[in-house]
């Protein structure tokens, strides 16, 4: 269609009605993306903190050091992925990831934290394991759910 043809009122509002539809579409489909993100991730962060307890600093530094690598590519690579995604999230969306991700963020804080603790059993790491993870995955189920 060229500039010169003129579109009357009706053929005005399909063609918004079609770039609408393709719009919901893109942004649905970006929020299953991040959605999915946010819980890949969720549950590799959790399981960094769970495995620093078992390998601490005053045993395994080279474990340790490795974990904390790690760490850091997780949060790169979810940074990434937010910034790649965020202009195709639905409203609200951006603010639900960085509630989850800060979430994340301040409870892996409280397990580096708890390393000055001393030694605790299986059933308290893998319980530090699942409450770190908790704020990214279940932001992550809500975003694929909606």
């Amino acid at each position: 269609m060229s500039s010169e043809e003129q579109m009357n009122a009706d053929e005005q509002l399909a063609a918004l009605n079609v770039v609408q539809q393709r719009m919901e579409r893109a942004s649905g489909y970006g929020a299953k993306l991040m959605g999915v993100y946010c819980v890949i991730l969720g549950l590799l962060i959790g399981s960094l903190a769970a495995l620093l307890q078992v390998y601490r600093p005053e045993k395994n530094f080279t474990g340790f050091i490795i974990l904390t690598a790690l760490f850091g590519i997780a949060v790169v690579a979810i940074s990434l992925a937010y910034a790649k995604l965020y202009r195709s999230l639905p409203r609200g969306f951006s603010k639900l990831y960085l509630r989850g991700f800060f979430g994340s963020m301040a409870l892996y804080m409280v397990a580096v934290a708890m390393l000055n603790a001393g030694e605790m059993g299986w059933g308290v790491t893998a319980l530090t394991g699942l409450i770190v993870a908790a704020p990214l995955c279940i932001t992550g189920i809500v975003m694929v759910r909606k």
